[in-house]
């Protein structure tokens, strides 16, 4: 980013409303949040807060009156040239006063001085209007897949299709995690890493990787089980034909009485609804995704589904 396009793109740090202050979070302000967070699970999965509170470098901050109660709560999350802006949350009794737009500010703020090119985050259609003020700008609605279990229905053979030519499709195993996780950065512009690792260990589920002719990854999709369902990211591959045969082999190793959810972050247009849609997945259009900064174009891959509890 040149010193001139991080000019534009970086928001004037907003003094929060009515003498409130904001502050980093305290290890002794976890008990006093539950009211935030119940707001802020209302736009993002509940797991969330607790898979990422531990990245090298993720901040949270607070909101607190003179008197000391605590009104509102944001997070902060770089992942290498991409941050996340998460779980924005506003006591209904104080919105309407600057308070998220302060927040927010707060957070983006400390991304850039982390050194994130892009700021990106989900918005919910009340909130679209406090980050068009800040300067973010819309980049697609994602939309949320689900195969229910009772629904579930797939057409086999498409593994065996790609397996042809020595192309293969395998369990993920640990010697794979450095080069899926160099690809996955190519694929959606973020450090994803450190937020993959702790998801597979906390809510492991299948999770497969396709490598062509010449051994190289080219698609995997990582899995996470959870209550009554599956969450499918991770997911990317080069090409419709590589989607098709990771979701063929990881679809009847899942258990049977689970529903399928897949996040997926692009546009319309995206081949993603098209393969989804092949196997039965119903759409329902979710958040819409914002960006403040350089734009990212993904290089010879596709995301098909983006990670389950903090959306990037």
């Amino acid at each position: 980013m040149t010193p001139a396009t991080a000019l534009r793109h970086t928001p004037q740090r907003i003094a929060p409303p009515g003498g409130a202050r904001i502050r980093p979070m305290l290890r002794t302000d976890l008990e006093r949040i539950a009211d935030l967070r119940k707001i802020s699970y209302r736009s993002s999965d509940q797991r969330g807060f607790g898979l990422v509170h531990g990245i090298r470098g993720a901040r949270w901050a607070v909101a607190e009156t003179p008197k000391g109660r605590l009104t509102g709560m944001v997070g902060a999350v770089p992942l290498g040239e991409t941050g996340v802006l998460c779980h924005l949350a506003v006591l209904p009794d104080h919105r309407g006063r600057g308070l998220g737009t302060a927040l927010s500010s707060w957070a983006v703020s400390y991304l850039q001085n982390w050194g994130a090119e892009t700021v990106r985050l989900y918005s919910t259609a009340r909130a679209e209007g406090l980050y068009l003020s800040l300067g973010f700008e819309p980049v697609a609605h994602r939309s949320v897949f689900r195969l229910d279990a009772a629904s579930r229905a797939l057409v086999r053979g498409q593994e065996v299709k790609y397996e042809a030519e020595g192309r293969r499709v395998s369990r993920l195993s640990l010697r794979d995690l450095p080069e899926l996780c160099g690809l996955d950065r190519r694929s959606c512009g973020a450090n994803r890493a450190a937020l993959i690792l702790p998801t597979l260990r906390a809510y492991p589920g299948p999770s497969l990787v396709a490598r062509d002719a010449f051994d190289r990854i080219n698609g995997y999709l990582l899995s996470s089980v959870a209550d009554d369902a599956v969450r499918v990211g991770p997911f990317a591959a080069a090409t419709p034909a590589v989607a098709r045969a990771l979701l063929s082999r990881v679809l009847p190793a899942m258990p049977l009485d689970s529903s399928v959810e897949v996040v997926v972050p692009g546009p319309s247009h995206s081949p993603a609804r098209e393969v989804l849609q092949e196997l039965g997945f119903h759409e329902r259009q979710d958040r819409l995704r914002m960006e403040l900064g350089d734009p990212f174009a993904p290089a010879g891959i596709e995301q098909y589904g983006t990670t389950p509890y903090l959306a990037t």
